[in-house]
């Protein structure tokens, strides 16, 4: 019978009833820095300047802006883009104060999108701290900045639940689910626990411990979620992974939210921390992916755009650029409605004369393929041949590019 060695990383009271397996994770630190060393090698060799610098600009976005969305708020991309362009003019966000002199009530997105301008500030903010310049007194300084304003949509918004910017919880009435979090008194023990043992325990996984211990913990009346993913991102950029933050965990999080939920409130109710740092570890290996997978899609959009043909085959095509192979239902169901059938075939038989997919026949069905190669083809699939002998599920977006 195999041994399986559980052990439990924390002294103080509470924190000392989590327990971590390190053994049933999916994978290994050093295979989890293979992968980020894999990454910079490639793109130090092929990565395209254009596509990095696109991706360099968009991270920070959609990084913030997934933040905000583990908030619930109803924030579009696009109001998101429109304030992150505010906060790039290095100007203050003074359009509350701004309705609050002239006496008008505040909003729900109102308040959704100070949120998301005291993310992406803090975020912008916080780059390079370093492990050893996080204390109790940053996280509490971090969990200010995050939240600073908030507080006043307490009288404008039904169902408000206060943050009590930058100060510790005072209560033990705060419940996740069922499961009842730290009591208050011992939060700062906690707390100051948790930032020693990550200074002393300086590995990509135990980033992921500390996130899940620390919500656990639950220091906040609000705003837990922010400071955690906040501070797992600082810690990943001090430890030298992501150096060029091409790539963040959270948006993972933000389009896995219900498996981010269930395996956070999973490793909560069971005190077993492996089933949020499982789930962690799974975000950080298909962000990585995910890299190489924008690149890939970016090569093939190029080439579908330099192809002199009909726009009517460019359209049927685009499906091809997110996937590499698609098979003929499924790529007719992208346009079924809006254009008959023997049309659309007809303009796929054009675009497989003109060279610009390639067919491929397996019995009674066909596939589809853009007719080109990069370089990103044989990086991807290497990589996600090996990330799947570790994980049981891979997103068909990410699986099927």
């Amino acid at each position: 019978m195999t041994t399986i060695t559980t052990n439990n990383p924390f002294t103080s009271p509470f924190l000392n009833q989590l327990i971590l397996t390190p053994s049933l994770l999916p994978f290994s630190n050093e295979e989890l820095l293979d992968l980020d060393r894999d990454l910079n090698q490639y793109e130090q060799l092929f990565l395209d300047p254009d596509i990095e610098k696109n991706l360099l600009s968009k991270n920070e976005l959609l990084a913030s802006f997934a933040i905000s969305k583990a908030e619930n708020s109803t924030l579009t991309l696009q109001e998101a883009q429109d304030v992150y362009d505010f906060l790039l003019k290095n100007e203050d966000y003074s359009f509350i104060s701004g309705k609050l002199k002239k006496g008008k009530k505040l909003l729900q997105k109102d308040y959704e999108k100070l949120e998301f301008f005291n993310i992406a500030k803090t975020f912008r903010e916080y780059q390079e701290i370093q492990i050893d310049e996080v204390t109790p007194d940053f996280i509490l300084q971090l969990h200010q900045k995050l939240t600073q304003g908030l507080d006043v949509f307490q009288t404008h918004l039904p169902h408000f639940d206060v943050y009590k910017s930058g100060k510790w919880r005072d209560n033990d009435n705060i419940r996740v689910g069922e499961y009842k979090p730290a009591p208050y008194h011992e939060i700062e023990t906690g707390v100051q626990e948790l930032v020693i043992w990550i200074q002393n325990n300086r590995a990509i996984t135990s980033i992921g411990i500390f996130h899940t211990a620390l919500y656990a913990l639950h220091p906040f009346t609000n705003g837990n979620k922010r400071v955690s993913r906040i501070l797992e991102h600082i810690f990943l950029r001090s430890l030298g992974v992501n150096k060029k933050n091409l790539y963040s965990t959270s948006y993972y999080y933000h389009k896995e939210k219900a498996r981010y939920y269930k395996y956070l409130l999973f490793s909560l109710e069971r005190k077993n921390l492996n089933h949020f740092v499982g789930f962690f570890q799974e975000a950080f290996a298909l962000s990585i992916l995910s890299v190489v997978k924008t690149s890939l899609e970016v090569k093939r959009k190029a080439f579908l755009d330099s192809q002199n043909t009909d726009e009517q085959i460019t359209r049927i095509c685009k499906p091809l650029i997110k996937k590499h192979e698609v098979q003929f239902k499924n790529l007719f169901k992208n346009v079924n409605g809006k254009m008959a059938r023997q049309t659309f075939v007809t303009y796929l038989q054009q675009a497989t004369d003109q060279k610009i997919v390639n067919r491929r026949e397996v019995g009674k069905t066909t596939f589809y393929s853009l007719n080109i190669s990069p370089q990103e083809e044989g990086t991807f699939n290497t990589m996600l041949d090996f990330i799947k002998t570790k994980l049981t599920f891979i997103p068909d977006e990410i699986k099927l590019a």
